[in-house]
């Protein structure tokens, strides 16, 4: 297993996401994971995210969302199919 990603230091890009319950700071690792990051972004700039809902929320683990159709089973890419 190649060690490069323990070698270089992380990425700085962050987002912050609004929400009715407070804002959510979003760390990107573009470096790592340069195509979902993108894609991340790209649909932001869209306004794509706009007013959905969070599908899976598990306190003190992990909240999911950003899926149109809220269900968790939706949702698009700008590379028009699963990447």
């Amino acid at each position: 297993m190649s060690n490069i990603y323990i070698q270089e230091p992380p990425t700085n890009g962050k987002v912050l996401l609004k929400t009715t319950a407070g804002d959510i700071d979003i760390e990107l690792w573009s470096k790592e994971a340069p195509k979902a990051c993108r894609n991340f972004i790209q649909l932001c700039l869209e306004a794509y995210y706009d007013n959905t809902i969070f599908h899976r929320v598990v306190p003190g683990f992990i909240v999911q969302g950003g899926d149109p159709t809220g269900t968790g089973t939706g949702g698009e890419s700008i590379y028009g199919a699963p990447f």
